[in-house]
Protein backbone atom coordinates (compact mmCIF):
# COMPACT_ATOMS: atom_id res chain seq x y z
CA UNK A 1 0.00 0.00 0.00
CA UNK A 2 1.47 3.37 -1.03
CA UNK A 3 1.64 6.26 1.46
CA UNK A 4 -0.82 8.93 0.29
CA UNK A 5 1.84 11.38 -1.09
CA UNK A 6 3.43 8.55 -3.07
CA UNK A 7 0.03 7.51 -4.41
CA UNK A 8 -0.41 11.00 -5.84
CA UNK A 9 2.89 10.70 -7.68
CA UNK A 10 1.96 7.28 -9.06
CA UNK A 11 -1.36 8.57 -10.35
CA UNK A 12 0.28 11.64 -11.87
CA UNK A 13 2.68 9.49 -13.90
CA UNK A 14 0.20 6.78 -14.90
CA UNK A 15 -0.50 8.28 -18.34
CA UNK A 16 3.02 7.78 -19.71
CA UNK A 17 5.58 4.99 -19.94
CA UNK A 18 9.17 5.69 -18.97
CA UNK A 19 10.99 2.36 -19.13
CA UNK A 20 11.78 1.16 -22.69
CA UNK A 21 9.12 -0.74 -24.58
CA UNK A 22 9.40 -4.44 -23.79
CA UNK A 23 11.79 -3.91 -20.87
CA UNK A 24 11.08 -5.71 -17.61
CA UNK A 25 10.50 -4.79 -14.87
CA UNK A 26 8.46 -1.97 -16.38
CA UNK A 27 7.22 1.28 -14.92
CA UNK A 28 4.82 3.91 -16.24
CA UNK A 29 5.68 6.42 -13.50
CA UNK A 30 8.14 9.18 -14.31
CA UNK A 31 11.52 9.36 -12.62
CA UNK A 32 13.24 12.63 -13.54
CA UNK A 33 16.91 12.22 -14.45
CA UNK A 34 19.22 15.18 -15.12
CA UNK A 35 22.93 15.37 -16.03
CA UNK A 36 24.05 18.90 -15.17
CA UNK A 37 21.27 20.85 -16.85
CA UNK A 38 20.54 18.23 -19.49
CA UNK A 39 17.23 16.43 -19.01
CA UNK A 40 17.86 12.76 -19.81
CA UNK A 41 14.38 11.29 -19.85
CA UNK A 42 11.88 9.49 -22.05
CA UNK A 43 14.38 7.87 -24.39
CA UNK A 44 16.25 11.09 -25.19
CA UNK A 45 19.62 10.57 -26.86
CA UNK A 46 22.36 12.45 -25.02
CA UNK A 47 26.12 12.73 -25.44
CA UNK A 48 28.40 10.32 -23.63
CA UNK A 49 30.48 13.27 -22.38
CA UNK A 50 27.50 14.56 -20.42
CA UNK A 51 27.19 11.34 -18.41
CA UNK A 52 30.60 11.34 -16.72
CA UNK A 53 29.12 11.90 -13.25
CA UNK A 54 26.04 10.28 -11.64
CA UNK A 55 22.83 12.10 -12.55
CA UNK A 56 20.51 14.05 -10.31
CA UNK A 57 17.27 12.14 -9.87
CA UNK A 58 13.93 13.19 -8.44
CA UNK A 59 10.15 13.03 -8.54
CA UNK A 60 7.43 15.60 -9.11
CA UNK A 61 6.16 15.27 -5.53
CA UNK A 62 7.87 14.61 -2.24
CA UNK A 63 8.33 10.97 -1.23
CA UNK A 64 8.48 9.63 2.31
CA UNK A 65 10.83 6.84 3.30
CA UNK A 66 14.11 5.57 1.89
CA UNK A 67 14.68 4.50 -1.71
CA UNK A 68 17.21 2.69 -3.90
CA UNK A 69 18.08 3.59 -7.49
CA UNK A 70 19.17 0.88 -9.93
CA UNK A 71 20.56 1.67 -13.40
CA UNK A 72 21.20 -0.98 -16.05
CA UNK A 73 22.17 -1.26 -19.70
CA UNK A 74 20.08 -4.01 -21.36
CA UNK A 75 21.84 -3.69 -24.72
CA UNK A 76 25.21 -5.35 -24.16
CA UNK A 77 26.26 -6.88 -27.53
CA UNK A 78 26.07 -10.68 -27.67
CA UNK A 79 29.23 -12.79 -27.69
CA UNK A 80 27.98 -14.53 -30.82
CA UNK A 81 26.45 -12.62 -33.72
CA UNK A 82 22.68 -12.98 -33.70
CA UNK A 83 22.53 -13.98 -30.04
CA UNK A 84 20.53 -12.16 -27.34
CA UNK A 85 21.87 -8.96 -25.81
CA UNK A 86 23.05 -9.04 -22.20
CA UNK A 87 22.51 -6.70 -19.26
CA UNK A 88 25.05 -4.75 -17.22
CA UNK A 89 24.54 -3.06 -13.84
CA UNK A 90 25.80 0.53 -14.01
CA UNK A 91 24.69 1.88 -10.64
CA UNK A 92 22.89 0.88 -7.45
CA UNK A 93 22.56 3.40 -4.64
CA UNK A 94 20.43 3.03 -1.51
CA UNK A 95 19.64 5.47 1.30
CA UNK A 96 17.97 8.05 -0.93
CA UNK A 97 15.31 10.38 0.49
CA UNK A 98 13.35 13.30 -0.94
CA UNK A 99 14.67 16.79 -0.30
CA UNK A 100 12.38 18.93 1.85
CA UNK A 101 11.87 21.55 -0.83
CA UNK A 102 11.30 21.35 -4.57
CA UNK A 103 13.83 22.90 -6.94
CA UNK A 104 14.02 23.53 -10.68
CA UNK A 105 16.75 21.41 -12.28
CA UNK A 106 17.08 21.05 -16.02
CA UNK A 107 13.97 23.20 -16.34
CA UNK A 108 11.85 20.71 -14.37
CA UNK A 109 10.37 21.20 -10.91
CA UNK A 110 11.35 18.23 -8.80
CA UNK A 111 12.03 16.94 -5.32
CA UNK A 112 15.60 15.77 -5.63
CA UNK A 113 16.45 12.37 -4.15
CA UNK A 114 19.49 12.95 -1.95
CA UNK A 115 21.81 10.82 0.18
CA UNK A 116 21.96 12.76 3.48
CA UNK A 117 23.70 9.99 5.45
CA UNK A 118 26.36 9.38 2.75
CA UNK A 119 25.33 5.76 2.39
CA UNK A 120 27.89 3.87 0.34
CA UNK A 121 26.74 2.72 -3.08
CA UNK A 122 25.87 -0.94 -3.44
CA UNK A 123 27.43 -0.59 -6.91
CA UNK A 124 29.34 2.58 -7.76
CA UNK A 125 28.37 4.53 -10.87
CA UNK A 126 29.88 3.48 -14.21
CA UNK A 127 29.61 6.00 -17.04
CA UNK A 128 27.65 4.89 -20.12
CA UNK A 129 30.08 3.91 -22.88
CA UNK A 130 28.47 1.86 -25.67
CA UNK A 131 31.11 -0.04 -27.69
CA UNK A 132 31.70 0.32 -31.42
CA UNK A 133 29.59 -2.74 -32.08
CA UNK A 134 25.94 -3.28 -32.95
CA UNK A 135 23.72 -2.27 -31.26
CA UNK A 136 25.59 1.03 -31.11
CA UNK A 137 22.74 2.86 -29.31
CA UNK A 138 22.14 1.65 -25.75
CA UNK A 139 19.07 2.31 -23.58
CA UNK A 140 20.26 3.15 -20.09
CA UNK A 141 17.37 2.38 -17.78
CA UNK A 142 16.79 3.60 -14.22
CA UNK A 143 14.41 2.08 -11.67
CA UNK A 144 13.47 3.42 -8.24
CA UNK A 145 12.67 0.90 -5.48
CA UNK A 146 11.10 1.57 -2.09
CA UNK A 147 13.43 -0.05 0.46
CA UNK A 148 12.14 1.79 3.53
CA UNK A 149 13.04 -0.27 6.62
CA UNK A 150 13.51 -3.37 4.46
CA UNK A 151 16.88 -4.74 5.55
CA UNK A 152 16.19 -8.12 3.95
CA UNK A 153 15.59 -6.57 0.53
CA UNK A 154 18.69 -4.40 0.90
CA UNK A 155 20.76 -7.47 1.71
CA UNK A 156 19.47 -9.21 -1.41
CA UNK A 157 20.22 -6.14 -3.55
CA UNK A 158 23.71 -5.94 -2.09
CA UNK A 159 24.40 -9.57 -3.01
CA UNK A 160 23.25 -9.14 -6.61
CA UNK A 161 25.17 -5.86 -6.96
CA UNK A 162 28.47 -7.71 -6.55
CA UNK A 163 28.10 -9.20 -10.04
CA UNK A 164 27.53 -6.49 -12.61
CA UNK A 165 27.75 -8.52 -15.82
CA UNK A 166 25.04 -10.99 -16.80
CA UNK A 167 22.77 -8.93 -14.58
CA UNK A 168 19.00 -9.38 -14.63
CA UNK A 169 16.97 -6.53 -13.20
CA UNK A 170 13.77 -8.53 -13.37
CA UNK A 171 15.29 -11.39 -11.33
CA UNK A 172 16.80 -8.97 -8.80
CA UNK A 173 13.51 -7.19 -8.24
CA UNK A 174 11.61 -10.46 -7.97
CA UNK A 175 14.14 -11.99 -5.56
CA UNK A 176 14.10 -8.94 -3.31
CA UNK A 177 10.30 -8.86 -3.18
CA UNK A 178 10.21 -5.26 -4.38
CA UNK A 179 8.37 -3.35 -7.08
CA UNK A 180 9.63 -0.68 -9.46
CA UNK A 181 7.79 2.49 -8.44
CA UNK A 182 9.36 4.92 -10.91
CA UNK A 183 11.35 4.45 -14.09
CA UNK A 184 13.25 6.27 -16.80
CA UNK A 185 15.53 5.62 -19.75
CA UNK A 186 17.87 7.65 -21.92
CA UNK A 187 19.99 6.68 -24.92
CA UNK A 188 23.70 7.08 -25.61
CA UNK A 189 25.06 6.30 -29.09
CA UNK A 190 28.56 5.32 -30.17
CA UNK A 191 28.85 7.41 -33.34
CA UNK A 192 32.03 5.69 -34.56
CA UNK A 193 30.04 2.96 -36.30
CA UNK A 194 27.77 5.52 -37.98
CA UNK A 195 30.64 7.69 -39.19
CA UNK A 196 32.54 4.63 -40.42
CA UNK A 197 29.62 3.46 -42.56
CA UNK A 198 29.04 6.92 -44.00
CA UNK A 199 32.75 7.41 -44.76
CA UNK A 200 33.04 4.07 -46.53
CA UNK A 201 29.94 4.69 -48.62
CA UNK A 202 30.78 8.25 -49.64
CA UNK A 203 34.38 7.25 -50.38
CA UNK A 204 33.22 4.58 -52.80
CA UNK A 205 30.96 7.07 -54.57
CA UNK A 206 33.69 9.72 -54.90
CA UNK A 207 36.40 7.21 -55.83
CA UNK A 208 34.34 5.95 -58.74
CA UNK A 209 35.31 9.11 -60.64
CA UNK A 210 38.63 7.54 -61.59
CA UNK A 211 36.89 5.36 -64.19
CA UNK A 212 35.82 8.36 -66.25
CA UNK A 213 32.35 6.93 -66.83
CA UNK A 214 30.17 9.85 -65.77
CA UNK A 215 30.25 9.08 -62.03
CA UNK A 216 29.62 11.46 -59.12
CA UNK A 217 33.16 12.89 -59.21
CA UNK A 218 33.02 13.32 -62.95
CA UNK A 219 29.69 15.12 -62.67
CA UNK A 220 31.13 17.46 -60.08
CA UNK A 221 34.21 18.41 -62.12
CA UNK A 222 32.86 18.04 -65.63
CA UNK A 223 35.65 15.60 -66.50
CA UNK A 224 36.42 11.91 -66.20
CA UNK A 225 39.32 12.45 -63.82
CA UNK A 226 39.41 12.10 -60.05
CA UNK A 227 39.39 15.50 -58.23
CA UNK A 228 41.93 16.31 -55.52
CA UNK A 229 39.25 15.75 -52.89
CA UNK A 230 38.74 12.10 -53.86
CA UNK A 231 37.48 10.13 -50.87
CA UNK A 232 34.50 12.42 -50.23
CA UNK A 233 31.63 13.77 -52.31
CA UNK A 234 32.54 17.08 -53.98
CA UNK A 235 29.67 19.43 -54.76
CA UNK A 236 30.01 22.62 -56.85
CA UNK A 237 27.33 24.98 -58.11
CA UNK A 238 26.76 23.02 -61.32
CA UNK A 239 27.47 19.55 -59.85
CA UNK A 240 23.90 18.41 -59.24
CA UNK A 241 24.80 14.85 -60.17
CA UNK A 242 27.39 14.65 -57.40
CA UNK A 243 25.01 16.23 -54.90
CA UNK A 244 22.24 13.73 -55.67
CA UNK A 245 24.73 10.85 -55.55
CA UNK A 246 25.96 12.09 -52.18
CA UNK A 247 22.43 12.15 -50.78
CA UNK A 248 21.89 8.65 -52.05
CA UNK A 249 25.09 7.51 -50.37
CA UNK A 250 24.08 9.04 -47.05
CA UNK A 251 20.64 7.46 -47.27
CA UNK A 252 22.25 4.09 -47.97
CA UNK A 253 24.54 4.56 -44.98
CA UNK A 254 21.63 5.28 -42.69
CA UNK A 255 19.83 2.16 -43.93
CA UNK A 256 22.88 0.09 -42.91
CA UNK A 257 22.59 1.14 -39.25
Amino acid sequence: MFPSPLLLVVLAGAATAFTPAGFEPASSNNLTVVFGNTLATNGKNILKAETAQPPIIGTSQKLFGSYTIMMVDPDIPPQTAGGPTGELLHWMQSGLVSANNATFIGGVRMFELINPTNTSALATYIQPSPPNKSPNTHRYTQMLLNTTGNSSALSTLSTFAKTRSDFSAVNVVKSSGLNVLFGNSFDVTNTTLIQSNITKTTASVAGAGSTGTGTASAAATGTGTTPKSAGRVTTVSDGRGAYIAGLGALAAAVMLL
